[in-house]
C-alpha cells in the first residue's frame, strides 16, 4: 500500500460527479475501460449499476489525468493488502465511492479513503451496536428526527472513509475508535488500534440529502469539492 509519494506536489482533493450523462457518454467510456473493468461492469444486472461502474471509472481517469497533466484512460493497477486497489506507476494513492447518483474520487499523495452517503434512515439501533459511546451519546443529543438522520450519515460517512484510508474496510469493527471527542465535537484527526499514522479528517457541505467525507494521513486538504461534469471527461 502507498504511504507516500512526494513526487507530485498536490494537496488531497475529491472530486464528484453524477450518473445523469447521455448513452454517448457511457458507451464512449465503457468502450475506453480495460477489459476486466467491462468484465465487471457486464456481471451488474441493474443499469443504475452499470452507470455507477463506468462513471467512476470516467472519474478516476479524468482526475489523474488532471494531477500528473497527461491524458491517459488507462492506469497500471494492482491491489495490495486487503484488496485495496492502488496505482504501480506514478505516487498517487485513489479510493472511490459511490451512493444512488453520486460517485467520487479522492485523489492524495499518501493513504486516502473517501466515502459519499445518502440520508435515508434513523439507524440508532445500528449506532448503539457498532459506534462508540462518544459517538451514540452525539446521536442521541440531537433535537429532532431530521437532525438525527443527518448526523448518522454523517458519522457513518466519516467513519466509512477512515477504515478505507486504513485499508481494513469491513474488518476494522467501527466501535474500535471514536470521531466524536468527549465534548460533543466531531474530530478533525483520528488515530485508530494498531497504527502509526494520525488520519485527518475533512467533511464536506452537504448537498441534499448527501454527505462526503475523506480521510488521508496527508494533512494538507482542500476545502471545496470539485465537481465535473461528464461531458468535460473527454
Amino acid at each position: 500500500m502507498l504511504k507516500t509519494g512526494r513526487n507530485l506536489a498536490f494537496d488531497v482533493r475529491l472530486y464528484a460527479a453524477d450518473t445523469s450523462g447521455d448513452g454517448q457518454f457511457f458507451d464512449r467510456w465503457y468502450a475506453r475501460m480495460p477489459e476486466a473493468r467491462r468484465t465487471r461492469c457486464d456481471r451488474f444486472r441493474q443499469e443504475a449499476d452499470r452507470k455507477r461502474c463506468i462513471t467512476a471509472y470516467a472519474l478516476l481517469s479524468y482526475a489523474l489525468s488532471d494531477i500528473t497533466g497527461t491524458c491517459r484512460y488507462t492506469w497500471d493497477m494492482t491491489e495490495g493488502a486487503g484488496g485495496k486497489p492502488y496505482l504501480t506507476d506514478i505516487p498517487v494513492s485513489f479510493n472511490i465511492s459511490h451512493a444512488k447518483d453520486r460517485v467520487i474520487a479522492a485523489l492524495s499523495p499518501a493513504d486516502v479513503g473517501c466515502d459519499v452517503e445518502c440520508k435515508n434512515r434513523n439507524a440508532l439501533m445500528v449506532a448503539k451496536r457498532f459506534f462508540s459511546p462518544d459517538e451514540y451519546a452525539y446521536l442521541t443529543a440531537a433535537p429532532n428526527e431530521e437532525t438525527l438522520k443527518r448526523s448518522f450519515t454523517r458519522l457513518w460517512s466519516i467513519k466509512e472513509s477512515v477504515v478505507k484510508c486504513c485499508g481494513e474496510g469491513i474488518r476494522m469493527p467501527f466501535s474500535d475508535f471514536s470521531v466524536v471527542d468527549d465534548k460533543g465535537h466531531i474530530k478533525d484527526t483520528v488515530t485508530v488500534p494498531g497504527a502509526d499514522e494520525e488520519y485527518h479528517i475533512r467533511e464536506f457541505a452537504a448537498e441534499g440529502m448527501y454527505c462526503y467525507s475523506l480521510c488521508s494521513v496527508y494533512d494538507r486538504i482542500e476545502d471545496d469539492i470539485r465537481r465535473i461534469d461528464c461531458d468535460r471527461m473527454i
